[in-house]
C-alpha cells in the first residue's frame, strides 16, 4: 500500500500540507498534523481503490499475456458413403422418366450430364443394346394345333365298334382343349414379362379331326400383367373355335362349323436372369378342364361312349432372349405338357340293352416342345409418323415329340384308341409390326415340315395383334429387349 501511495503523489500532497503550517501553534500544528495524516491515509485508499476500479484487479498485477488464438484450419469433409448397387426395375429404362441413364449416344449408365459420378446399375449398363429402347425382341408366332394327345393323326383315339360290325372313326380327347386345341407358351410370348392385352386368330386347314380333315378357325383373346416391379407376369388365355362339335356320330354326318369353347390356360412366368444382351425367364402353365365332354352316338339318342374332360395340365417351361444388337434378336422356349390326372371313360352296355359304364381312365401323352425362333427389324424408326414405326421379317422352328404313347381302353366289345407317338416339326415365316409406341401385329403363315403320317394340319394362317400398356414403351417391359 505504500508503494502506491508513493507513486500516486502522496509525499507531494503530505509536503504541501506541513507547508502551510503555523510555526507560531505548535499544539494547533500537532493536532493538524494528526488530520493531515488521516486525510494522507484517506486519499491513499481512496486513490487504491481507485486503480483497483479501474484496472479490473490488484493493480501491482501484470496484465496477463493475449490469449494464443489457433489458426483456423479447414477439415476435409468425409468421404461420400459407397453407392448402393441395385437393379433398376423393369417399369423404367434408360431415357423413360425415373431413369438413371441415357439412351443412343447420350450420357452414359451411371454418369450424370454434368459429369458427376452416379450409383453403378447392372441392369442398364454396358453396351449400346443393352440400353437402347430400339433394342428388343417381338413376341414368338407359334405353331401347331396340338398337343391333342389322341387326335393328333388319323390313329390317334379310335372307336371300334366290334360288336355293331361299324367302320372305325376317331374322337378327340377333351383333355387339352378337344376340338378346339391348346395354347403352349410359345403361342403370341415373349420369354420377357411383359404387360398387354392382346387377340390371336388362327386358321387351321386340313385338321384331322374326322377322316377327311376339318377347317378350324381359332380365337385366343388374352391379356398378361406384371407384378413384382415388372420381374414377374400372370398371362390369361381364354380360347375357343368354330370346329367339329363335341357330339360326334359314328353314322351319320357331324357337324363341324360348331363354336367350341377350350382350356382355359393360366401362365405364370418369372425373369430370373438379365445382362445387357440376354435374358433368363421360367415358369409353369395350368390347363383347366373347361372344354366340352366328347360324345359318342350311334344315332339320335342312342350314346355309344364319353370322354369326361377332366385332366389338369402342367406346362412348365424354361426361355430365353439374346439381344446382340439393336436390330438382330433369338429367342428360345423349351416346355412340356403333362396330364396330371387323366380322363374318365364310360361305354355303352351294347349286350346288356344300352347305358353307359364306367370303363376306366386315359391320359393324354406326355409332349415335349421346342422352339427356336430370330428376327431383324428391316425398317425401325420409332419417331416417325407413319402409321407402322418398326418391321421386322421372322422365322420359328417348332419341334413337338410325344414321351409317352397314347393309352388304350376297352370294355363292352367297344375299343378305344391305338397306341401311337408323335414326333412333329412344324415352321413359321411371318412379319412383324409396330403401330405407333405400343401396339404390334403379326402375320404368319405355319406349315408342317414332318411326313403327312405327323402332321396335325396341312397348312396354318396366323393373325396377332398385342397393345402394350402401363406406360412408355422400353426394351424390358413393353417390346422389350
Amino acid at each position: 500500500m505504500t508503494d502506491v501511495y508513493k507513486e500516486s503523489g502522496g509525499v507531494a500532497v503530505t509536503a504541501m500540507l506541513r507547508a502551510s503550517l503555523s510555526p507560531r501553534h505548535p499544539v494547533k500544528n500537532h493536532r493538524r498534523m494528526q488530520r493531515v495524516s488521516r486525510i494522507d491515509r484517506l486519499l491513499a485508499a481512496a486513490l487504491v481503490l481507485g486503480i483497483v476500479l479501474v484496472s479490473g484487479g490488484d493493480a501491482g498485477a501484470q496484465d496477463p499475456p493475449p490469449a494464443v488464438v489457433p489458426p483456423k484450419t479447414t477439415t476435409p469433409p468425409p468421404p461420400p458413403s459407397p453407392p448402393i448397387y441395385k437393379l433398376q426395375p423393369l417399369n423404367t429404362l434408360p431415357g423413360q422418366p425415373g431413369s438413371q441413364t441415357q439412351v443412343d449416344g447420350q450420357t452414359p449408365a451411371g454418369q450424370a450430364a454434368d459429369g458427376a459420378a452416379q450409383p453403378f446399375i447392372p441392369r442398364a449398363s454396358a453396351s449400346t443394346s443393352a440400353v437402347s429402347q430400339r433394342a428388343f425382341s417381338s413376341n414368338f408366332i407359334g405353331d401347331g394345333f396340338g398337343p391333342q394327345p389322341f387326335a393328333v393323326t388319323f390313329q390317334a383315339f379310335a372307336v371300334t365298334f366290334q360288336a355293331l360290325g361299324a367302320n372305325m372313326i376317331q374322337v378327340t380327347s377333351p383333355g387339352a382343349g378337344g376340338n378346339v386345341g391348346t395354347s403352349k407358351i410359345v403361342e403370341n410370348a415373349s420369354p420377357i414379362p411383359r404387360d398387354r392385352v392382346y387377340f390371336n386368330y388362327s386358321g387351321f386347314n386340313g385338321v384331322p379331326l374326322t377322316e377327311n380333315g376339318v377347317n378350324v378357325s381359332r380365337y385366343t383373346p388374352g391379356f398378361e400383367k406384371t407384378f413384382f416391379d415388372g420381374m414377374a407376369s400372370i398371362e390369361v388365355r381364354t380360347p375357343f373355335a368354330t370346329t367339329l362339335s363335341n357330339n360326334v356320330y359314328a353314322v351319320d354326318s357331324n357337324n363341324i362349323n360348331s363354336t367350341q369353347f377350350g382350356d382355359l390356360t393360366i401362365y405364370l412366368k418369372q425373369l430370373l436372369y438379365q445382362s445387357d444382351t440376354l435374358a433368363v425367364s421360367a415358369g409353369l402353365g395350368l390347363e383347366l378342364p373347361t372344354a366340352s365332354n366328347t360324345n359318342v352316338f350311334l344315332g339320335p339318342n342312342i350314346p355309344l361312349l364319353t370322354i369326361k374332360n377332366q385332366s389338369v395340365h402342367l406346362l412348365p417351361f424354361l426361355g430365353s432372349v439374346y439381344s446382340p444388337t439393336s436390330q438382330l434378336f433369338v429367342q428360345q422356349f423349351l416346355q412340356f405338357d403333362v396330364d396330371t390326372n387323366g380322363n374318365a371313360v364310360s361305354i355303352a352296355d351294347i349286350n346288356g340293352g344300352g347305358g353307359l359304364q364306367s370303363a376306366g381312365r386315359i391320359n393324354d401323352m406326355t409332349y415335349l416342345y421346342y422352339s427356336v425362333g430370330a428376327g431383324y427389324w428391316l425398317f425401325d424408326n420409332p419417331d416417325s409418323d407413319r402409321l407402322f414405326t418398326r418391321i421386322a421379317p421372322m422365322v420359328e422352328i417348332h419341334y413337338n415329340k410325344s414321351l409317352t404313347s397314347t393309352d388304350t381302353l376297352s370294355s363292352n366289345g367297344i375299343g378305344l384308341g391305338t397306341s401311337v407317338n408323335q414326333d412333329l416339326l412344324n415352321g413359321t415365316m411371318g412379319m412383324t409390326a409396330m403401330m405407333g409406341p405400343n401396339k404390334s401385329l403379326t402375320l404368319a403363315y405355319c406349315t408342317p415340315l414332318s411326313s403327312i403320317d405327323h402332321r396335325q394340319f396341312n397348312g396354318e394362317f396366323r393373325l396377332m395383334f398385342n397393345w402394350f400398356f402401363g406406360g412408355s414403351v422400353n426394351r424390358f417391359n413393353r417390346v422389350q429387349f
